[in-house]
């Protein structure tokens, strides 16, 4: 397995070199020979949570690891956080999806077969690449056409997508609403949510859902009733303590591979 992280100034040179703890961390099948070592794979950029304050590690390494399990190339972005401000995030992982869709004979997946994959704030920047591969200010502070930044497919986890308190201290709620973003060309996506979700209620998600339907993108929608927030991949390799651990909701990622590998 290929393990090494990547800073954001290898990522584009605009970016700088940023905080020390940001970069992308890279989590890849080598070539053995196997049968399913014939470059064709799917890659993931996962962007986890933590309000836009933190990078929350049970949305990172445990994730990639179990879509490195299924067979598909996982990437964890520690994207810049507060005092850090909007565009800075959405340059970021602009600059991650155009880097791994430039480097991906080499690590062993398809241009053309990237997903992003965001949990809660990370959710939230997940969405808006998703909608937003095309604003002109990706063209403008790093060069980068919408063919290099746009998601094939997006996976959103409890999405951040109207919460005031985790989008105003970036620059304005109703300005960086994934939502309003949503239009043609957006790739297709898999959300899910918890009912029981106290800390961004899952209106935010039904929003996000009733924007793809209004606009006809193709989705996928999982609810379940019990759990709170950030429970990752819910089960023990990311529950931080029990109420984060519920062996019904972890079946949100066997779908979603499901779901993922017959994009393709």
């Amino acid at each position: 397995m290929l393990c090494r992280r990547v800073s954001l100034d290898e990522l584009h040179p605009a970016l700088g070199g940023g905080a020390p703890e940001t970069g992308l961390d890279i989590y890849c099948r080598g070539r053995t020979g196997l049968l399913a070592d014939d470059g064709a794979r799917w890659a993931v950029l996962i962007l986890p949570g933590g309000g836009y304050e933190r990078i929350a590690p049970a949305e990172g390494e445990p994730v990639a690891l179990a879509f490195l399990a299924a067979g598909i190339q996982a990437f964890v972005l520690s994207y810049s956080v507060l005092p850090a401000l909007w565009p800075r995030q959405f340059l970021e992982g602009a600059a991650a999806l155009a880097w791994m869709r430039a480097n991906a004979p080499e690590l062993g997946f398809r241009p053309d077969r990237v997903a992003v994959c965001g949990f809660s704030a990370g959710g939230h920047l997940a969405g808006c690449l998703a909608g937003g591969y095309a604003e002109p200010l990706l063209n403008e502070r790093l060069g980068l056409t919408p063919e290099q930044v746009r998601p094939d497919a997006a996976i959103l986890g409890y999405p951040v997508v109207h919460e005031a308190r985790y989008l105003d201290p970036l620059g304005g709620a109703e300005v960086l609403r994934p939502d309003r973003r949503v239009g043609p060309g957006h790739p297709p996506a898999f959300l899910w949510a918890t009912v029981g979700d106290a800390t961004v209620p899952v209106e935010n998600t039904l929003d996000y859902a009733h924007a793809l339907r209004a606009r006809q993108v193709p989705f996928e929608l999982h609810l379940f009733q019990d759990g709170p927030h950030a429970m990752g991949l819910a089960d023990r390799e990311s529950a931080r303590d029990g109420a984060h651990y519920n062996a019904h909701a972890a079946a949100w990622h066997p779908l979603c591979i499901d779901w993922l590998k017959g994009r393709g």
